[in-house]
């Protein structure tokens, strides 16, 4: 069946991991931030079609993405998800070391007194692919000869929200990460992730926060009333909300929306989710700084916490949603910030939609399916197939 643009994915895209692995090649992907590698040596794995990477912050600063596998027999070097590693990065398998800013072979444990000298070290060596940084953000792509022009674009694009923020500088610490592995088309965690009609029905708690018109793009008096209310302080503090919609790139959608009144954070209660601001505010403001990266990520900066979510295939009826929380490096668990209460939110609301889009896979699985037409204020899941047809042909 062939794509329309306007309707869903017909099941032989939405299942083609051949095109999912194109798509991860010609562009690049979200894959965490400097917060959640903020020292030398931290690390944080990740997987991709059954290839498993690594983050590693350099003893130079530097973070760079490596093949979590070893030169000698393929284990995986590093089996934790998140963590801090030795001065050298050492194979679990055989004791075989790597250095942790170019991945070189360190040494090799029973090989002999000259293994080091020969060709075969020389290439054994850690796999490094391509990874690029944009406001503290992670993007890695599966090409080795990665173009960065469009991430150097969504960094101009994206600047005048996040440089009062300055991730890119360190300052930050990682307060909690979660993943789980999702039964569910990666492609359909997207799609759901585009829209919020579906919202009233099924995230009466993250309601309780927004006006849903915040994230469809579309309209009610009640919304023009809380926006309204936020551009008035939002200009006077010289902080930028113009909503940019995938049209300057169409892989970034950057805006600032307007909590409700009197919330001060990302959380059920309204309460602060952290007691240490971030992003130079002098006191919380009720609004919440979000961007859309396509194909795999969202991410939301507070005034006190930035929260990240983004997802990878593993196959075709499978993938791993990650997700990381943020805070200022100065706070304290348990005196500063509660993990429980930090994370509540997208805790409650990504396993409500891990629900729905389980739903969406099985329905795709039939023989019966054929893709639905997307309503007007689904227009940014309309958006996000044409970007996927385009850029994975």
């Amino acid at each position: 069946m062939a794509y329309t643009s306007g309707f869903g994915f017909p099941s032989d895209v939405l299942f083609d991991m051949e095109r999912a692995s194109r798509v991860l090649s010609n562009k690049w992907f979200f894959v965490g931030t400097r917060g959640d590698v903020p020292a030398p040596r931290d690390f944080l794995t990740f997987e991709v079609l059954g290839d498993e990477f690594m983050l590693l912050h350099g003893s130079d600063g530097v973070i760079r993405c490596f093949v979590n596998r070893c030169a000698h027999q393929s284990a995986r070097v590093l089996k934790q998800e998140t963590g801090t590693c030795a001065a050298s990065l050492v194979c679990p398998n055989h004791q075989w070391s790597y250095h942790l800013n170019s991945g070189a072979l360190r040494a090799a444990p029973m090989m002999g007194r000259t293994f080091m000298e020969s060709d075969v070290a020389e290439r054994s060596r850690l796999t490094e692919i391509s990874l690029h940084e944009v406001a503290g953000m992670l993007f890695a792509c599966l090409d080795h000869d990665a173009d960065p022009t469009d991430m150097n674009e969504v960094g101009s694009i994206i600047g005048p929200y996040t440089d009062p923020f300055a991730l890119e500088a360190g300052g930050y610490k990682l307060a909690h990460h979660h993943r789980e592995v999702v039964p569910a088309n990666w492609l359909m965690v997207m799609i759901n992730n585009r829209e919020c009609c579906h919202c009233r029905q099924n995230h009466r708690g993250l309601l309780d926060l927004f006006d849903p018109s915040s994230f469809n793009g579309a309209t009610s008096a009640a919304y023009d009333t809380m926006m309204a209310d936020g551009i008035g302080r939002w200009e006077a503090l010289g902080r930028a909300w113009q909503e940019q919609a995938f049209t300057a790139n169409d892989s970034v959608r950057v805006a600032r929306y307007p909590l409700a009144e009197s919330w001060k954070s990302i959380t059920f209660d309204g309460e602060p989710a952290s007691h240490k601001l971030i992003g130079g505010w002098d006191d919380y403001d009720a609004s919440t700084l979000s961007m859309w990266f396509n194909p795999n990520a969202w991410v939301h900066f507070t005034s006190d916490h930035i929260a990240t979510n983004w997802v990878l295939p593993i196959d075709g009826d499978s993938c791993t949603l990650y997700s990381s929380w943020i805070v200022h490096e100065d706070a304290v668990e348990g005196v500063d910030y509660d993990v429980g209460h930090l994370t509540e939110v997208w805790r409650v609301t990504n396993a409500e939609d891990v629900e729905l889009c389980n739903s969406m896979t099985r329905g795709a699985q039939s023989s019966y399916y054929a893709p639905g037409p997307f309503a007007p204020d689904e227009q940014f899941c309309t958006q996000f197939c044409d970007w996927y047809m385009r850029h994975s042909d």
